[in-house]
């Protein structure tokens, strides 16, 4: 992505980014992380990740830094490290703990009909239904978590991270202590890879028979049998079944490399997301059907501060709260700004 180095309009995305830092610290909304003294951050501008291998004795000195530099982008390790601010990898930071994260990554629907790195309510919102698929049919189903078990966040453009924090400390203790095949493990099954048909086990049989309920597929044979194949190998619309288990297993998309990582970096809660200038916003499970990211994750103060704009280009319609705005606009929020900005497009400031 190409951000346009217009010196102006850069100082006033600037000075926009450490207006909003300066309320959320004062407000107590920005994420201090846990263990903080053994957590490493990196930040970005103008690319994701500029600089990373910085740590902080504690959360006044992090939250000062924040203030005095408002990066674009925020994140702060998964790991736990004896040593965050080296470089060098795992071995050399010498990791001895990890948050288990997932993040949802969604790419443009069908529905869609802009650029594939712009945003509409139609990737929002399949974003948000895979989020819940994951909590509702794995993570609750299949793991016994319950929504006080997990920490959600709008990852401030088009995907969720997902923490599993169970209020049990003993468990807790133990999947903060799994290593990457664990992890590895646990990514496996969720996206269904190697799925042993001869012999389904109860997660997976349950999750596809609902599916086939849905599809106008019987199921009774299935409800008896754990050997798919052999069902379905007898089946005269076998091959709709295998496109419908494809189908299933291709439901999620999940960034594996979240999992994989040992050092893998994510967003800080409560930063704003450099490509959009939306929030990084925690999420209450009981509240996740029915937030709306071109409304909740915007920063009320930005729908209030308004510039005149040329914008130089074409462009796909962005509506935030409600607005539609699009190459022909005029007047922008500072919300609006921020997100052209983000993307790259060429725009002046009318002074």
């Amino acid at each position: 992505m190409v951000i346009i180095m217009d010196d102006k309009i850069v100082n006033e995305v600037s000075n926009l980014y450490k207006e909003y830092y300066s309320y959320v610290i004062k407000n107590d909304l920005l994420e201090v992380p846990e263990g903080i003294e053994y957590r490493e951050f990196g930040y970005g501008y103008f690319k994701k990740v500029d600089n990373r291998n910085i740590s902080f004795k504690d959360g006044e000195e992090y939250k000062n830094w924040v203030l005095k530099n408002a990066p674009f982008h925020l994140y702060k390790s998964l790991s736990y490290m004896e040593f965050p601010s080296k470089s060098g990898g795992a071995n050399k930071k010498k990791v001895f703990r990890r948050e288990i994260a997932f993040d949802i990554d969604v790419h443009k629907t069908k529905k869609c009909r802009h650029s594939d790195d712009w945003v509409c309510e139609y990737c929002l919102e399949e974003a948000k239904n895979q989020a819940l698929y994951l909590i509702e049919e794995f993570l609750m189903s299949d793991f016994g978590l319950s929504g006080d078990d997990l920490q959600i966040a709008f990852s401030g453009n088009r995907g969720y991270h997902i923490y599993i924090k169970p209020k049990d400390e003993e468990i807790r203790n133990i999947i903060e202590s799994y290593e990457k095949p664990q992890r590895r493990f646990l990514m496996d099954y969720i996206l269904g890879k190697n799925l042993n048909l001869s012999k389904i086990g109860s997660g997976w049989k349950r999750r596809l028979l609902d599916v086939f309920k849905k599809k106008k597929i019987a199921t009774k044979q299935f409800e008896k049998e754990d050997n798919w194949k052999k069902i379905i190998e007898k089946r005269k619309n076998r091959d709709k079944i295998y496109s419908i288990i494809n189908e299933t297993l291709n439901k999620l998309e999940l960034d594996e490399k979240v999992m994989d990582d040992d050092i893998r970096l994510l967003r800080v809660i409560g930063s704003l997301h450099g490509y959009t200038g939306f929030m990084v916003k925690e999420i209450k499970y009981k509240k996740l059907s029915s937030f709306n990211p071109l409304k909740d994750a915007i920063f009320n103060d930005f729908n209030e501060k308004f510039y005149n704009v040329k914008i130089k280009q074409k462009i796909d319609k962005i509506i935030i709260n409600d607005e539609t705005y699009n190459n022909k606009s005029k007047e922008i929020p500072a919300s609006v700004l921020l997100f052209l900005f983000g993307h790259g497009v060429n725009f002046e400031i009318i002074y």
